[in-house]
Formats: C-alpha cells, sequence, structure tokens
C-alpha cells in the first residue's frame, strides 16, 4: 500500500468536491492534512468556515490528523503555508484544487474581466500557493505538486475564462516540472470530470448530470492524484485525465506537416491536407527534461 505517514499534504479547494476527497483519501493513509477552503458560492462571495471544519471533524473522527484554514489563494498563499507549518512543522505536498468556472461569451460587457477572475484564481492562486511552498517542498526531499487543470481544455463554447485559465495551469505543470526536477520535486496535474458543485450548475443536458453524478464520483479521481503524490513516483510534467474510472495521457504532438521556405499563401492553401494530417503526429516530450524533447528537436 503506498502510505503516507509522516507526510503533511495542502489542499486548497479541500472543503468540497475533489478536494474533499483528496483530503480523506490521503489522510486515510496516514498524511496529516492542511484543509485550505475560501467557503461560500462557486463564484468565492459569502465565504465562511464550515465547509472546512467539517472535513476537518471528518478526518479526525476516523482517527487522522487535519486542520483548517479559511484563506483565499489569490491574496494569503504564504499564511496559507505557513498554516502546515504551524500546525504540523513541515509540508510535503501541495494539491491545488480551488477554482471557479463562471461561463462567459467573448460578446459580453464585462467578458475580460470575467476572463482576469478566472486567471486570477484557477493560475495565479496555483502559482501563487505553490511559489509559497516551494522552499518547503525542497526541504521535504521528496516534494510533490499536484494542479487541476481540465478536460476542456479541448475547447468548449461558452467556457473560454475556464479553458484558458486551466491551459495555463497545463503549461505551467509542463515547464515548473522541469526546473523542479532539480529540487527533487515532482509537479503533475489532473484533469477530471467528476459529478462536483460545478458540474450541478454547469449549462449541460441533464442526462450528462445524471451520467456524472452516478458514474463520475469525486472519489474515483482521488487516486490518481495519490499517486501522483507519492514520493515513489517518478511521473513529473504530465497532466493525466481521470473520469469514471479511466484513466488516460493528456500530451502536446506535433506531426510531419509541410515544409517549404518559400512558401506562399497559396502554397499553404495546396498542402493543407499534410500540415493537418495527424496521422503523422507524435507526442511532444518535455524540453530539457530526460527522455524528453530539446529545442532544436521542434525545428528538425
Amino acid at each position: 500500500m503506498l502510505r503516507f505517514d509522516g507526510k503533511v499534504a495542502l489542499i486548497t479547494g479541500g472543503g468540497r468536491g475533489l478536494g474533499r476527497s483528496h483530503a480523506l483519501l490521503l489522510a486515510s493513509r496516514g498524511a496529516s492534512i492542511v484543509i485550505n477552503d475560501l467557503g461560500g458560492g462557486l463564484k468565492g462571495e459569502n465565504p465562511g468556515h464550515s465547509a472546512a471544519d467539517a472535513v476537518v471533524e471528518e478526518i479526525v473522527a476516523a482517527g487522522g490528523q487535519a486542520v483548517a484554514n479559511y484563506g483565499d489563494v489569490t491574496t494569503d498563499a504564504e499564511a496559507i503555508v505557513q498554516a502546515a507549518i504551524d500546525a504540523f512543522g513541515r509540508l510535503d505536498i501541495v494539491i491545488n484544487s480551488a477554482g471557479m468556472n463562471v461561463p462567459a461569451f467573448a460578446s459580453e460587457e464585462n467578458y475580460v474581466e470575467i476572463i482576469r477572475r478566472h486567471i486570477d484564481v484557477n493560475y495565479n492562486g496555483t502559482v501563487a500557493v505553490t511559489a509559497a511552498a516551494w522552499p518547503h517542498l525542497v526541504a521535504s526531499g521528496a516534494g510533490r505538486v499536484i494542479n487541476t487543470a481540465s478536460p476542456t481544455l479541448s475547447g468548449w463554447e461558452g467556457q473560454t475564462p475556464y479553458v484558458a485559465s486551466k491551459g495555463a495551469v497545463f503549461a505551467y505543470t509542463r515547464t515548473l516540472s522541469i526546473e523542479a526536477l532539480k529540487q527533487g520535486i515532482k509537479v503533475n496535474a489532473i484533469a477530471p470530470t467528476a459529478w462536483t458543485r460545478m458540474a450541478e450548475a454547469a449549462e449541460i443536458p441533464d442526462s450528462l448530470k445524471e451520467t456524472l453524478k452516478t458514474t463520475m464520483l469525486t472519489e474515483m479521481v482521488s487516486p490518481m492524484v495519490a499517486y501522483f503524490a507519492h514520493e515513489e513516483c517518478a511521473v513529473t510534467g504530465e497532466t493525466w485525465l481521470t473520469q469514471g474510472g479511466l484513466m488516460q495521457r493528456f500530451s502536446l504532438a506535433m506531426n510531419d506537416g509541410y515544409a517549404n521556405p518559400d512558401a506562399t499563401p497559396e502554397d499553404i492553401q495546396a498542402h493543407i491536407d499534410e500540415i493537418t494530417d495527424d496521422s503523422t503526429a507524435k507526442p511532444l516530450g518535455i524540453i530539457g527534461t530526460p527522455g524528453g524533447a530539446t529545442l532544436l528537436d521542434l525545428f528538425e
């Protein structure tokens, strides 16, 4: 069994949904947990303590160790991390699960403002908490960061604020993993589909909601998080999809394409089939990592 005895995990957005499931699983395997949750609604309105407190009580009642923190990932990253140090004296695992999703279309008057808010919470919040935790993850000797991306990276109408912010998380995970290798830290991300408050509020068909509610539970996502969090995990820089027990690698790829240094717009039009031919596509490794690509590989 992959256990976490002696390890300390900080989980943002840990009071409900996916974060709660991650917390319960890691706690059941010996980890001490900091449950960070702003509380309140899906947009961060009406913050409160009840969500984080309830998960802490659940973990303690089962014989585990946990403390609550109610900070905002956009403004309180240092204090959120310090809560782990104050309570347990160390920090080994950061699981960035806090997030928001408000659909918006480019024609809306406050569209840019909505995008900025999503970037602030979903991306900047992830970056801020990770950066604040970094010295402690280095000191751990086997620090682990698990971010939360999304399967909607492939595109979803009306979801540009959410998808763009999660795309930033994907790129951040992939790139941070390079320098993290030198520090003994592994950085990965999940792209989950599960029945959460966000899913319940989403503008999707009722039939899809029923499928999520009955076959894609949050606790089916958490085993992947636990694997990424364990010191025996050698994977880094990856984003893996997980939904209802199905686990898949989400990757970037490039095909052979078409080459002509003297190409004209008409030439591109004539060779569009070659440029878009996915039959020759190959996944891109992470530049600068063992077994990955190098910068020159992109230009061969």
